[in-house]
């Protein structure tokens, strides 16, 4: 009983079943009214699913890494109700973990709009062998489910030959009858599960059932994926077995017993709607007759239900069209008549998912590289989109995947273990994928959303949610309780004036990155910047560590690597050296730096090194050389332009990091060390009306390094977490672009951060000398709510 013939026979028994539907008196179907049976199904699950959620995924360069190499990856991190990209999300934690569970690297990075995107240098810290990488958020701890993103990765030390798993000859076989119970003396559905001792599916086994005298009573294969359903009738008393035969061995494993008294479930699509079919037998009947049962049906947030009752027949059926479904997964799980679950089953419905797709991509070759444009039809550029790309030689093996963006958003979350090439079911979606992916959801049991959870264990806020790290600064000693606080890259100076009853002050939404330090320092009644004395408190001060169960999929193919027959593949690969973009040029261009600063804005600029910063006393001492009156004394500044044009109004317009400044006393013995810039312009031109006297701009680094003498009046504090830059992703230079190694295990360019422009398009180049056949793998989302995965073959000559 092949699956095909069986899929057939079952698709003709169905559209009998739909004509006599009519007929059948024991057909009950109803959307269901407000009853307590209701009340103790939904409300618990309102309860359990009223904090939102986050979900992430991450898309990964690569899943087999040389060291040397660099992990790139971009991760978006979506609400998992709607689908959408969580705009809101700000710290998003990545790390990579060996197999004992050791952190080996881990960083914080800033999310905006959803999406962030980083690296890893994959260094001396890392031997050949399996780890994990890993991208969560902290609020995402305070629930069951395994919303986070986990994926397993492979490094290979190219001066260590590696040898391949052995793959033992045993099989897990796992039978999971069709809502979770085989219920004798009545039809049931039975889903078969094969694997290798390394979890992988066995394709093609051949699967004989046999009864209890050893006779066969069908015969069938697995798919590719070692999955497979029969169909029988078992009888009370009698017992079981499967009989697998594959090439390497031929193994027999016993079916559950079936249950004397119970319901047995089964589910087939037909067309635009379902049919679920339950079945008992004669004892049970007279037990359960007349009794009211409950059909939910949820996605993880909404939920409806069914009245069912069994009336006049052992067989009932209940006919849902599409239209009434979720899309994405259903979970459908039958309640008794005292409110205990006794059956699920999952669905997948894919209509109502947004797919994207590009259109042919088209090159054109420069004298060094080539550029490649992807275009796209019906993506708005207006509206928020990222797209990520990883270019790799044709022949590649180190890209082994089991996840994309589609299935870690409407799959993966919402099943107990993973999922072997998830993937695979969003790709060329046709008529026999569905039918493969739900006879996968047949044999994955009882959903990730538990009812006992959803009944007894709601989550609790226990992991808040972040957006940056916020300080709680306490003040030891005052003189005016009025405190400045530097600016940083991502946040403004800020001034807090406080009464003198308040012992502390609170700032939220601090977005440090790398090694930048906080910078404070107290105003005095005369507005002179004097020491403070504060101590600060940071939350969060450290990188939260995953501790719940993960599900982790093995990889898809087991590594194996020859060192001895490798050559030295990458130029300077690996010498001890640190990461390109990591290397601090000593020597500055500051008059290159200095036209592109005089083409942007109009004015006079002086950039700040050391020995600038130290031949000045303060601003004001800076700035009265440059031809204003300045009058600085009892915490008050005022600058004064001779040659304004008007008496009346001969006060220069002052700015600090773009912000204007209508108190100049704020800049009162002001310190040079962290300006980075000053722009002067005495005409005020193209700044508006109340520029007549002039603009003075500062623009200050935090990230400058200066030091401080004992007499400033600063308190530096540094930051025990910050937000790690992303750097920019260098294509390694390899010493031979011909040799299997380079096809196998190259890198030709990674674009983390791809937006589509205002004809539709999304342009990269690829370096002449990496041009050939390659593959393109791209993953992004776009138009709120629109996901794209793609893998597409070009060939650049």
């Amino acid at each position: 009983m092949h699956q095909n013939l069986q899929l057939r026979a079952r698709i003709a028994n169905l559209i009998t079943i739909q004509l006599r539907l009519f007929c059948l008196l024991a057909f009950i179907f109803s959307f269901s009214q407000e009853s307590p049976q209701i009340k103790h199904i939904a409300e618990p699950f309102s309860s359990y699913t009223q904090l939102p959620r986050e979900l992430a995924y991450g898309h990964l360069n690569k899943s087999t890494f040389i060291k040397g190499e660099t992990l790139a990856f971009t991760i978006y991190v979506f609400n998992k109700n709607n689908k959408q990209l969580a705009t809101a999300t700000t710290n998003v934690y990545c790390a990579i973990v060996d197999n004992q569970g050791n952190i080996i690297k881990n960083k914080m990075l800033l999310a905006q709009n959803g999406v962030c995107y980083g690296s890893f240098f994959v260094d001396e810290q890392f031997s050949s062998g399996n780890y994990n990488f890993q991208a969560y958020t902290n609020w995402m701890k305070n629930f069951n489910e395994q919303n986070f993103y986990v994926q397993g990765i492979s490094i290979i030390d190219a001066n260590k030959t590696i040898v391949s798993t052995p793959i033992s000859s045993n099989l897990d076989i796992q039978l999971l009858p069709e809502g979770g119970h085989l219920v004798a003396d009545t039809p049931n559905t039975v889903g078969i599960a094969i694997k290798d001792t390394l979890g992988f599916g066995v394709p093609n086994a051949t699967v004989k059932l046999l009864n209890s005298n050893r006779y066969s009573m069908g015969t069938f294969k697995t798919n590719q994926f070692g999955i497979g359903k029969f169909s029988f009738t078992p009888k009370k008393g009698n017992s079981y077995n499967v009989e697998v035969h594959t090439k390497e061995t031929t193994q027999r494993h016993p079916l559950p017993k079936a249950e004397a008294l119970g319901i047995a479930m089964s589910l087939n699509k037909l067309n635009d709607r379902i049919i679920i079919r339950f079945n008992t037998n004669d004892n049970t009947f007279k037990s359960i007759k007349n009794n009211p049962y409950t059909l939910a049906i949820h996605n993880g947030h909404d939920i409806k239900t069914i009245n069912i009752q069994f009336k006049d027949s052992l067989e009932l059926l209940s006919l849902i069209p599409h239209s009434d479904l979720f899309k994405g997964m259903n979970v459908l799980t039958l309640f008794d008549n005292t409110g205990t679950p006794i059956l699920e089953r999952l669905y997948f419905k894919y209509n109502g998912i947004e797919f994207l797709e590009s259109q042919t991509p088209y090159f054109e070759k420069g004298e060094d590289s080539t550029l490649v444009t992807i275009p796209f039809e019906g993506v708005n550029p207006k509206v928020f989109n990222n797209f990520s790309i990883s270019v790799l030689p044709q022949e590649t093996v180190s890209y082994q995947h089991h996840q994309n963006i589609v299935s870690s958003l409407y799959l993966q979350p919402y099943v107990k273990g993973f999922v072997e090439n998830a993937l695979y079911y969003f790709q060329d979606i046709d008529r026999q994928k569905e039918f493969e992916l739900d006879n996968l959801l047949l044999t994955q049991g009882w959903s990730s959303y538990s009812w006992q959870n959803i009944f007894q264990n709601p989550p609790t806020v226990n992991f808040p949610f972040e957006q940056g790290i916020a300080i709680k600064a306490h003040i030891n000693q005052s003189k005016s309780n009025t405190f400045a606080m530097f600016p940083i890259t991502n946040n403004s100076f800020e001034t807090f004036e406080l009464n003198s009853s308040h012992a502390f002050f609170e700032k939220n939404a601090l977005y440090p990155l790398d090694k930048e330090q906080l910078r404070f320092v107290e105003l005095n009644r005369k507005k002179s910047g004097i020491k403070p004395h504060l101590s600060l408190q940071f939350t969060p001060s450290k990188i939260p560590n995953l501790d719940k169960y993960l599900k982790v999929e093995p990889l898809k193919k087991t590594v194996a690597f020859n060192a001895i027959n490798s050559q030295p593949f990458m130029i300077n690969s690996w010498s001890g050296l640190e990461q390109l973009n990591e290397i601090v040029l000593s020597v500055r261009k500051k008059d290159s730096r200095k036209e592109q600063l005089n083409q942007k804005q109009h004015g006079k600029i002086d950039i700040f090194d050391d020995n600038l910063r130290k031949s000045y006393m303060d601003f004001a001492s800076y700035i009265q050389t440059k031809g204003f009156r300045v009058y600085q004394n009892n915490g008050q500044l005022n600058i004064i332009n001779p040659s304004a044009a008007s008496s009346n109004n001969n006060s220069p317009a002052v700015y600090l990091d773009d912000m204007r400044l209508f108190d100049l006393n704020t800049l009162y013995q002001y310190r040079l060390d962290i300006v980075d810039y000053i722009l002067i312009d005495k005409s005020g031109f193209g700044q508006g009306i109340n520029a007549g006297a002039g603009v003075i701009k500062i623009y200050t680094d935090p990230k400058i390094s200066f030091s401080f003498n004992e007499s400033s009046p600063f308190q530096t504090f540094n930051i025990p977490l910050t937000f790690s830059s992303p750097t920019q992703f260098y294509t390694p230079k390899y010493s031979f672009y011909k040799t299997q190694f380079y096809q196998e295990y190259g890198v030709v360019n990674w674009l983390p951060n791809c937006k589509v422009d205002a004809q539709g398009n999304i342009s990269f180049k690829i370096d002449n000398i990496q041009a050939g056949d390659l593959k393109i793998f791209m993953e992004g989302t776009c138009n709120d709510g629109s996901l794209i995965s793609e893998v597409r073959d070009i060939a650049i000559k």
